[in-house]
């Protein structure tokens, strides 16, 4: 435990003097004083479009911090040649594989803190008072980051920066987009024979559809945006269920990530 909380530590500490995550914190926090305009150009409630907007903004900036941070995290050091001093010491692949992601971890939690702070000023800005049920939003968010760093890292541990952030980015379209294509299929069904010139799709894309779904992480299990916003009632045990969820992919990942780094020879 000694050495895992020691790589840690430096992981985190080599994250937050990165000068890409204050690069990305500035862009998603430009983004939330733009939704302040962006509310008043809305026919809709501005504090609504405010709120799903800057929420909307967390999740994005999750995604960017885990394709240009979390992506590079493992490669610097391949790179630098500096894995190989840290392997040569008694220390596990998986103890600097997992003590990586956990300092990563820990940036996210300060990165959730900090955007959470700015919408709650965008909000006292224009005059709107911060819902308390936001916070849960921001604790969703924050596993939805955590389960997007682990496909990263998994991808990072076999591949190059470029194909791992391609593959980490199509992860994260295809989980958000999986339910919705499927909730259409489902429309589609009842529509045919009910509504003129309405026609099934081909079964393959349902069964892909479904195999995605039942591959990859359910990103979409952390977007509550539209309960929040909405001030609609969460179902029973929901946030214990989404917890679970994403502990149980970001052990799964890791535990694929340290097989695939286990073997993979750096000389």
């Amino acid at each position: 435990m000694r050495e895992l909380i020691w790589i840690a530590l430096s992981s985190f500490r080599e994250t937050v003097r990165d000068k890409i995550l204050y690069t990305l914190l500035f862009f998603v926090l430009l983004l939330f004083a733009f939704s302040i305009l962006l509310g008043e150009w809305s026919v809709f409630s501005q504090q609504k479009v405010i709120t799903d907007f800057s929420l909307g903004v967390m999740s994005l900036g999750g995604l960017a911090i885990a394709i240009f941070i979390g992506v590079g995290l493992i490669q610097k050091e391949i790179q630098r040649k500096t894995i190989l001093t840290l392997l040569s010491k008694p220390v596990h692949r998986w103890q600097f594989l997992v003590g990586k992601y956990l300092g990563l971890v820990m940036v996210l939690v300060l990165n959730i803190l900090v955007m959470t702070a700015a919408l709650w000023l965008v909000l006292k800005l224009s005059g709107f008072p911060f819902d308390p049920r936001l916070l849960l939003a921001s604790y969703e968010t924050f596993w939805e980051m955590a389960v997007i760093t682990a496909v990263a890292l998994f991808f990072s541990s076999f591949s190059t920066p470029v194909v791992s952030s391609l593959l980490t980015f199509a992860v994260f379209l295809a989980s958000h987009l999986s339910g919705g294509i499927l909730q259409y299929l489902e429309t589609m069904k009842k529509a045919v024979g009910k509504i003129p010139g309405a026609t099934p799709l081909p079964a393959y894309v349902e069964w892909t559809a479904k195999t995605v779904r039942f591959a990859l992480p359910d990103l979409e299990i952390f977007n509550i945006r539209s309960v929040v916003v909405h001030s609609l009632p969460l179902p029973d045990m929901y946030l214990v269920w989404s917890t679970l969820h994403g502990i149980g992919w970001t052990v799964f990942l890791m535990a694929l990530s340290s097989v695939w780094f286990s073997r993979r020879d750096f000389v």
